[in-house]
């Protein structure tokens, strides 16, 4: 014992005011803690309401492809009719069997003999399928075939292009006459009227009955090549680019598929 103070009572003393300390300090990290949260959620209200004032940026929306492209390519060969109505169409081709069938059922079921007509589009009908007369085979027969319809529906084209070849043709005819005419199979097969204003736009070479152009044999390639691939786009300015009608029709729309009768090709 020293001066009346006993060890225990110096020992009560320390824990007491260790266990002060230790209050205080957990009370200092709560405090601080909770004065951090308010301070962090304070600056993120204010940058909230700054930035709530700006104009957001216009994002245009995502853009993906209708569902009706996955399931049709464009044709090899296909005719195209102005009417707002399949019905004309179908009896001017004289198409058997006709069953309803969707855009997507197109490449399935264009077997021999079968017709696929499309439901109208910015007032044109597409027809394709693999009995419609090729020009590089019968240009006769072609001619006859279009001067019919054309006589029967007023205003159709039939387009045909062989890429492996650079085979094509472009058939205009409105209301019972040729319009103009161009086929190439090697040779020209079919040259009938003026040559109008968008095949020259686009560059396209047309030559005359008997022309060969053998001087320049790689030239000549390459000029019906480019014609054969600007087919589609001649289509496109006369009429409608048939790969573009199944997204503007709907994935949803009928048209018809059937047989063509052999007697009404001619």
């Amino acid at each position: 014992m020293l001066d009346g103070v006993s060890p225990i009572d110096h020992s009560v003393d320390h824990s007491v005011i260790a266990v002060l300390l230790l209050l205080l300090l957990g009370v200092s990290i709560i405090v601080g803690t909770f004065m951090a949260f308010l301070v962090g959620h304070w600056a993120t209200r204010r940058r909230y309401q700054i930035f709530s004032n700006l104009p957001l940026p216009r994002r245009e929306p995502p853009h993906f492809p209708h569902p009706s492209a996955f399931f049709f390519e464009r044709p090899n060969r296909w005719l195209l009719v102005r009417s707002s109505e399949i019905g004309p169409v179908q009896a001017a081709l004289g198409m058997t069997n006709p069953t309803p069938c969707l855009w997507s059922e197109v490449v399935g079921r264009m077997q021999e003999r079968k017709l696929f007509i499309s439901p109208p589009v910015q007032g044109w009908v597409l027809v394709c399928g693999h009995h419609l007369p090729d020009p590089a085979e019968d240009p006769d027969l072609c001619f006859h075939f279009i001067l019919r319809l054309s006589r029967a529906l007023g205003s159709v084209q039939l387009y045909s292009l062989n890429r492996s070849v650079n085979h094509h043709a472009w058939i205009r005819a409105e209301n019972g006459q040729i319009f103009r005419a161009y086929a190439w199979a090697g040779e020209t097969l079919w040259n009938q009227g003026e040559m109008t204003a968008a095949e020259r736009e686009l560059g396209l070479k047309c030559f005359d009955y008997g022309e060969q152009p053998t001087l320049f044999p790689f030239s000549a390639r390459e000029a019906h090549f480019a014609n054969s691939e600007k087919v589609p786009l001649l289509a496109a300015r006369w009429s409608i680019d048939p790969l573009t009608m199944p997204s503007q029709a709907g994935v949803r729309s009928l048209g018809l598929c059937g047989d063509l009768t052999p007697n009404r090709i001619s």
